[in-house]
């Protein structure tokens, strides 16, 4: 009877079988969730590689004042340390250009070679600088500056230039010296393809900020250094890409565009000219800057009217955060 009434106390936990189901069903749903977990990770932008771009020490000394090899470094995209970078660079970007009297934007084909703290002004004797052609015509007059450096570019279809790939954003400020204009900050955007079998196939793209020196220098008579940007690597749009026609449609551009004032419309021009005629009181850019955050710099389709503005940029919706309007006059 002692027996008996052992066997029908409760039992307390749970029996070998049961805790051998609830393994096995626990190893089902935390297999579920690692796979479903890996397929995610892997759907997103992965944390950028470096790519050792060939940039030479001429090109290196252009852009950062100093030939160090350690700059051909370059994440490639997407990049979100480059992103951080370039968030930066935009608000310094706007705190420039509230603080500046003018702003001209030059393309070139080539580096920017040029990069003066003062530039010669006599408004007594010099024409009035309102648009970036007569500002170009004028520090190639004064200056000595090649013609060959900045292109004679209107808008996209209105020059006789294509879509240049580089940008120099000249901001001018007050100038406490008479007879001269102040640069407060120029800013070099550069985009630049590679596509020889001895390169990483692709575009290397970097903004780039120079101002005064520290103290500054007494004077006129020195260059603005650089302060500061981001530079980023975009492989071609196309994973399979070998050669050079496989990127063949992949760029950046335009960098920019400018509205000018509707009341030039007095005087009729061509279509590709007119149709950016449009600013009612001030003439204004459009500015973009390449984003770290996109994968890549291939073609998108513009499906706007060539008769429109928006037939010269519409493709570029969606391809950057960085998108700036920008007065041509922000003092005014």
């Amino acid at each position: 009877m002692k027996f008996f009434v052992q066997r029908l106390q409760p039992r307390f936990g749970f029996s070998s079988i049961e805790l051998l189901m609830v393994l096995s069903l626990s190893a089902i749903v935390l297999g579920g969730m690692v796979v479903s977990y890996g397929t995610l990770v892997r759907s997103q932008p992965q944390i950028a590689g470096v790519v050792k771009v060939p940039l030479d020490t001429t090109r290196l000394t252009r852009f950062y004042g100093e030939a160090d090899l350690k700059r051909q470094d370059t994440a490639s995209a997407p990049s979100f340390g480059s992103l951080a970078l370039a968030e930066e660079l935009r608000e310094q970007f706007y705190h420039d250009v509230m603080s500046a009297t003018a702003v001209f934007c030059l393309p070139r084909q080539g580096d920017n070679t040029w990069k003066p703290s003062y530039i010669k002004y006599n408004p007594d004797t010099d024409e009035e600088l309102d648009t970036s052609q007569k500002f170009r015509a004028h520090v190639i007059r004064v200056a000595g500056v090649a013609s060959s450096l900045y292109q004679n570019y209107r808008n996209p279809g209105a020059s006789s230039e294509k879509d240049l790939p580089n940008l120099s954003v000249f901001i001018l400020s007050y100038s406490k010296m008479s007879g001269y204009l102040k640069v407060l900050a120029i800013y070099d955007i550069d985009v630049i393809r590679f596509v020889e079998k001895s390169q990483p196939l692709g575009f290397h793209a970097s903004v780039k900020r120079y101002t005064d020196p520290a103290g500054p220098p007494a004077g006129v008579d020195y260059n603005l250094i650089f302060s500061g940007g981001y530079s980023v690597f975009y492989p071609p749009a196309n994973p399979a890409a070998q050669v050079e026609a496989d990127m063949a449609t992949d760029g950046f551009t335009p960098l920019f565009v400018t509205f000018e004032r509707y009341t030039r419309l007095a005087v009729r021009e061509s279509t590709a000219i007119d149709r950016f005629k449009l600013a009612a009181e001030r003439p204004f850019y459009f500015i973009w800057w390449p984003d770290p955050s996109a994968r890549h710099l291939g073609q998108q389709k513009n499906t706007a009217s060539p008769t429109t503005p928006l037939g010269a940029y519409n493709h570029m919706a969606g391809r950057t955060s960085f998108m700036f309007t920008v007065p041509v006059f922000p003092a005014l």
